[in-house]
C-alpha cells in the first residue's frame, strides 16, 4: 500500500494592525489636483492641427518635454492606485469649494450638469468603503476597483510610451485614458447621461 502525504502551506493571517496609510485627499481632490491636470498634459502632448497653413503635428521634441509628459503619466498611474485605497471620502466641503472656484462652466452648463450628475453623497453610497456596506454593495465596490484599475492600465500605457518616446503609442494611450475615465464617470458621476 502506498501512502502519499501532502501538507498545505500555512495560510497567511490577516493583519490586525493598521497599515499606517490614511487617505487625506477626497476623490474630488484627486481629480482636481492629479487626474485633471495630468490627463490634460498627456492628451495635449500629441496632436495634429489642419488649417489653411497646412498640417501641423505636435509631439514632445526633446528629453525635457518627454520627461514632463512622463511625470504626468506617472501621476495618473498613482492617482488610479490612490482611488482604490479604502476609506477615501468622495468629497468634502473644502474639495467642493475648490471645485467651484476652479470651475470654468457657465451657470447654464452647471444647471444642465446638475440634472445628470450625482451628488457626492450619492456617489459615496455606490462606493461605500466601510466593511458592512462593502458586503452589501460588493458589486459596486468591485466595479469601482475595476474602473480604477482600468485607469492604471491606460496610464501605464502612456508611461511606457513616454519611456520609449513613442508619440503614436502616446496618442493611442490617450484614447485608452479617456475611455477609462468615461467608463467610471458614466457609472459614478453622471449615470443619468447614458446614451
Amino acid at each position: 500500500m502506498n501512502v502519499v502525504s501532502a501538507q498545505q502551506a500555512p495560510q497567511p493571517r490577516a493583519s490586525t494592525r493598521p497599515s499606517g496609510s490614511r487617505p487625506v485627499a477626497t476623490v474630488q481632490d484627486l481629480m482636481l489636483a492629479m487626474v485633471d491636470p495630468s490627463s490634460d498634459v498627456v492628451f495635449e502632448a500629441v496632436s495634429t492641427t489642419i488649417s489653411i497653413r497646412g498640417q501641423e503635428t505636435k509631439t514632445p521634441k526633446n528629453d525635457h518635454e518627454w520627461a514632463v509628459v512622463r511625470n504626468n503619466a506617472l501621476t495618473l498611474v498613482e492617482a488610479g492606485n490612490l482611488l482604490m485605497m479604502p476609506g477615501r471620502r468622495i468629497a468634502s466641503p473644502a474639495s467642493m469649494a475648490a471645485a467651484d472656484a476652479l470651475a470654468e462652466e457657465s451657470t447654464s452648463v452647471a444647471e444642465k450638469a446638475s440634472a445628470i450628475e450625482l451628488t457626492p453623497d450619492q456617489i459615496a453610497k455606490l462606493v461605500a468603503s466601510d466593511r458592512a456596506t462593502w458586503i452589501a454593495r460588493a458589486q459596486d465596490r468591485a466595479t469601482w476597483i475595476a474602473r480604477a484599475q482600468e485607469l492604471v492600465a491606460a496610464a501605464t500605457r502612456a508611461l511606457n510610451a513616454t519611456e520609449k518616446k513613442d508619440a503614436e503609442a502616446l496618442l493611442d494611450s490617450g484614447d485608452a485614458i479617456d475611455a477609462a475615465c468615461e467608463h467610471c464617470h458614466l457609472k459614478y458621476w453622471y449615470p443619468k447621461n447614458k446614451k
